[in-house]
């Protein structure tokens, strides 16, 4: 999706602001040191809804009040605001027209827009982005957790500290879970997976938890049969002879649990008089029926969900290609002539305004549908859960009303029995209540039966196929680091250079093949220029790969922080003492940058945006008159942010 920063503007509390324009491509802030550069990439991270502020104490902190982002992202201009830390942090969100000039943006606009928790905000900030995965939990039984902006923009920023570290690639990965959640949502980043795919992978663990317990107990079952015949037999043999009665002795263990439980002639007066066995017999009915609302409840909220999804993104693509027509079909002018007696046409005027009503209508029915329209996967897994409880429950309560039937409604008047008859009963009694119990029930069928659902599941989840999704893009970074790396400076040594990065195997750290055998990490590396090349090949690799793919909500910004230092320590490219080979070097990085960027577009047609923050203004390099038509603010000569 084409995202990018429009512009950086910061308010006091007197409404006097400070702007830094920015437009989608290349984006260069040079100066001084102590001029607020690299406070750029703190800000545009604070607005970006960082649980902490990092904005360095001092003449920028001091001035701010308001911090705010004008952030394309689609087809509308968004404004993005959050108050300093000492005053609360509370945040601003809301929607302009694509065409929105940040010159206009003054700390009045704010006075009647709604005040957000950062929470919200960040919720706000996901949905415009498609960032729509709300639980990425593998089992039911987990604590919810869902993909977050937060951890997209360890892929956009290269602080300083960064840019030529051998130590560290990503930012935030010193935190040992942050860095496991950036790397766990890569795929969602990627846009290879959706919610519907977490949504059927909690759902295929719990049927397997549910058929490892059916065969635990079909286990147990087996291992009891035995010693149930050889019991059972003699006591309901002893029990039958009592009544006169034949007994067959070759007869399933199943058969005699359940003959067990329906004893013939069976006295259960102490436990129920007649009135009580009505009174139970019909909370259970009433149970039943309350069940069986409830199920038919939960079924037309499924079905109504689904339904729901499938025509809301139909009438939203129905709306969008209708916008197209009509954009393609815009009215040029207001006023029309007969060509034939030269007079006012008016009636084909105010057809023009009917048209342009309409058209409006159909702006703010594209805003709402694109709002409103979303993925119900995860709301139709928990409807799914409830209705297989329920209908559980139903089982449950049917049984108990048929239990009732047969072995009391429908019997014969009840008699009492000898003194050896109830004897005899007593001594059943006991695998009566384990069989009602459902102790020995079979679960032959039901272990078939979630078999059958497993495979069906199994199979719809391999159809994402994020395993070879993932591959191809550990080989596409990988080339693609390796195209980058030809005009890049790294030391002979290295060369030819083979770098790869580590995406399936979870590392995400980056390694040279050293004659297609040893592997050199790159804390291993030597020199500052491997590194900050390394930093540089991967995350350009970065936006190209995130710019190539259909869904991917990640923002396509990357911010890039003095990658100039390991050449000019200094800062300061013109001084005599640089040498002719760092001049050289910085040259090819900016040459290799400038064209990767513009590569991008071309390739994918998707606009990118890089923004660099650098010392070097770009005088004594080759590539001066491209880097001088890129610089956005020059902060020399006593100027700066603030």
């Amino acid at each position: 999706m084409k995202s990018y920063i429009k512009a950086i503007v910061i308010f006091n509390q007197d409404g006097e602001k400070r702007t830094v324009p920015l437009e989608v491509g290349v984006n260069i802030i040079t100066g001084e040191s102590k001029t607020g550069k690299s406070a750029l990439v703190e800000i545009i991270d604070y607005c970006l809804c960082s649980a902490r502020c990092t904005i360095p104490k001092g003449k920028i902190t001091d001035f701010s009040y308001l911090y705010s982002l004008i952030m394309v992202i689609g087809e509308n201009s968004y404004i993005i605001a959050r108050y300093n830390w000492e005053n609360g942090g509370k945040m601003y969100f809301s929607k302009e027209p694509i065409d929105f000039n940040p010159d206009c943006l003054e700390l009045g606009y704010f006075s009647e827009k709604p005040i957000l928790q950062c929470k919200e905000a960040k919720s706000d900030i996901e949905s415009v982005l498609g960032l729509l995965v709300t639980n990425m939990v593998t089992d039911a039984d987990q604590k919810s957790k869902k993909a977050s902006l937060r951890n997209m923009v360890s892929y956009m920023f290269q602080h300083q500290n960064l840019m030529a570290s051998k130590f560290a690639l990503f930012y935030r990965f010193s935190d040992f879970y942050k860095r496991k959640d950036i790397i766990d949502q890569f795929p969602v980043f990627a846009g290879m997976i959706s919610q519907e795919y977490y949504s059927d992978l909690i759902q295929l663990n719990k049927l397997k938890s549910d058929l490892k317990q059916l065969y635990k107990k079909q286990k147990a079952n087996e291992k009891s049969n035995s010693y149930i015949r050889d019991a059972l037999s003699l006591l309901l043999s002893d029990y039958f002879a009592l009544l006169d009665q034949e007994f067959d002795c070759n007869a399933s263990v199943q058969d005699m649990l359940k003959t067990a439980s329906n004893l013939p002639d069976f006295d259960d007066s102490q436990l129920f008089g007649e009135v009580g066995l009505a009174e139970h017999y019909s909370s259970l009915q009433a149970e039943l029926e309350e069940l069986r609302d409830k199920d038919r409840e939960i079924v037309i909220k499924i079905n109504s969900l689904e339904q729901t999804s499938d025509k809301g993104h139909d009438f939203h693509k129905m709306l969008k290609e209708l916008k197209e027509q009509t954009d393609a079909a815009e009215i040029t002018t207001s006023e029309y002539t007969c060509p034939l007696c030269g007079h006012d046409c008016q009636n084909l005027s105010e057809k023009d305004l009917e048209i342009t009503k309409a058209s409006e209508w159909l702006d703010n029915e594209l805003a709402i549908t694109e709002k409103y329209t979303t993925d119900f996967s995860e709301d139709v897994r928990k409807l799914k859960e409830a209705h297989s409880n329920t209908e559980k429950r139903i089982r449950a309560v049917w049984k108990q009303i048929k239990t009732i039937e047969e072995k009391f409604i429908s019997s014969e008047t009840l008699t009492s029995k000898r003194a050896k008859v109830n004897y005899a009963k007593s001594k059943i009694a006991l695998y009566a209540e384990m069989n009602s119990a459902g102790l020995f029930e079979t679960v032959d069928e039901d272990i078939e039966s979630l078999k059958e659902e497993i495979s069906k599941l199994d199979e719809k989840i391999k159809g994402f196929d994020v395993e070879k999704k993932m591959q191809k893009a550990e080989a596409f970074l990988s080339e693609n680091m390796n195209r980058l790396a030809l005009t890049l400076d790294f030391e002979e040594e290295y060369r030819p250079i083979d770098l790869n990065f580590g995406l399936t195997d979870g590392s995400f750290d980056i390694y040279h093949h050293q004659n297609n055998r040893e592997k050199i990490h790159l804390y291993e590396m030597g020199s500052g220029a491997n590194w900050v090349s390394c930093h540089i090949a991967l995350f350009l690799s970065f936006l190209r790969f995130f710019a190539k793919q259909e869904k991917s909500p990640m923002p396509l910004i990357l911010f890039f922080d003095q990658p100039s230092q390991v050449y000019f320590p200094q800062g300061d490219e013109n001084e005599k003492e640089v040498a002719q080979a760092d001049l050289i070097a910085v040259n090819k990085m900016y040459t290799t940058i400038f064209n990767e960027i513009k590569s991008i577009g071309e390739e994918t047609g998707t606009l990118t945006q890089i923004i660099i923050v650098d010392h070097v203004d770009g005088k004594r390099l080759e590539c001066k008159e491209e880097f001088e038509s890129y610089i956005r603010c020059n902060w020399r000569n006593n100027t700066g942010l603030i």
